[in-house]
């Protein structure tokens, strides 16, 4: 037993698919946004443990150096 399928049902789901490719789309837009955010973050976040990481060692270079004048 076959259906016939009409010219409208066919223009029906090649819409359906477009709205839905266009939604896709959108949403790995807003995915690589969000990493692209994420990803300044996580930069901002390493140049501030570097500074703090070399503030360290500058502070135990000196304790170094105080302890050996003594």
């Amino acid at each position: 037993m076959s259906k016939e399928v009409t010219n409208e049902q066919i223009l029906q789901a090649i819409t359906d698919l477009s709205k839905e490719v266009i939604d896709i789309k959108q949403e790995i837009r807003d995915v690589k946004q969000e990493v692209k955010k994420n990803a300044d973050k996580i930069d901002k976040l390493d140049a501030k443990v570097t500074v703090l990481s070399e503030g360290l060692l500058d502070t135990q270079a000196e304790v170094k150096i105080l302890k050996n004048a003594k």
